[in-house]
């Protein structure tokens, strides 16, 4: 399998962040949108398998990746003096790490202090759709994400040829990205085609570029990261189904590090049947870099 760089360009706020499992699910929705219902199923039979042959990260700055999330430090018996203990929350703060430190071929031009994303709360009315009118008191928030930064990177592990993965890359962000796409929000377009691009380092320790699960038959071990519960809604032609709620699994986040007993690209699964509409999947699986 060949490890992608997509970059893409945000030309709008965001409403649903960047996550690769939604990602993943916007692409599977352009295969049924464009090739049928019958070639999705294909597609998704094929990610079932040991082997998936699209796996997606989530996004981050251009020429950046996740920060590794750090050994536990021992703490110290003796009192941290302000500098000291002013250091130590700094690091805590950054989010990202230059990605020509883990990728060969991406220029060293971020700062590692970044913070492209800035949410806003913005105030709607609801809407009687009865009378058209604005209901009293219906008054509600959402929290939009407006980026510093237009472009962004995208990781793709895959056996399809890069023309393939851009294909599904512009059918996945045609309709507009995630909440609100109808009006405006999520307008992605794609900057540059796929470059196939290689980790830079070796050995038995990696960092995962997106939402995961353990896998037990991989032989991870050593996990530390963070975790989220992930409650999926379904979009496109199902929206308006009466349970319209996937079921809930915990994800690990991306920058979760583990060793592994075999040498990895990827990790975790897909996740089947995670609906009554047993049709329904979970991307559980996320690329992965070696950072020891």
């Amino acid at each position: 399998m060949t490890l992608y760089r997509i970059t893409l360009t945000l030309c709008s706020p965001l409403v649903t962040p960047l996550k690769g499992d939604t990602i993943w699910g916007h692409m599977v929705w352009g295969i049924a949108n464009h090739e049928g219902d019958e070639k999705a199923a294909e597609f998704l039979a094929l990610e079932g398998g040991d082997t998936p042959a699209l796996v997606v990260s989530s996004a981050f700055p251009e020429a950046a990746l996740c920060k590794p999330i750090p050994e536990p430090e021992e703490r110290s018996k003796t009192p941290l003096d302000a500098d000291t203990y002013a250091k130590i929350k700094h690091r805590k703060k950054i989010k990202y790490c230059a990605a020509s430190e883990y990728v060969e071929g991406i220029p060293e031009t971020r700062r590692e202090d970044d913070h492209p994303l800035t949410a806003v709360q913005i105030l709607h009315n609801t809407i009687d759709r009865e009378s058209n009118t604005v209901l009293a008191g219906g008054l509600y928030s959402v929290r939009e994400m407006w980026s510093k930064i237009p472009n962004w990177d995208i990781y793709i592990l895959s056996s399809f040829s890069a023309e393939r993965v851009q294909e599904l890359c512009e059918w996945a962000f045609e309709h507009g990205y995630g909440a609100d796409a109808s009006i405006g929000k999520g307008k992605i377009t794609i900057k540059t085609a796929p470059q196939a691009v290689r980790a830079k380092k070796n050995g038995n320790t990696y960092m995962a570029l997106g939402p995961f699960v353990k896998d037990s038959g991989t032989g991870i071990t050593a996990l530390r990261g963070d975790i989220f519960i992930r409650a999926g809604k379904l979009g496109g032609a199902f929206a308006a189904n009466k349970s319209p709620y996937k079921k809930t699994v915990v994800l690990y986040d991306e920058g979760a590090v583990f060793t592994a007993e075999k040498p990895l690209q990827f990790a975790g699964k897909m996740l089947p049947a995670m609906h009554r509409d047993s049709r329904i999947c979970q991307s559980a699986f996320a690329p992965v870099v070696p950072i020891s």
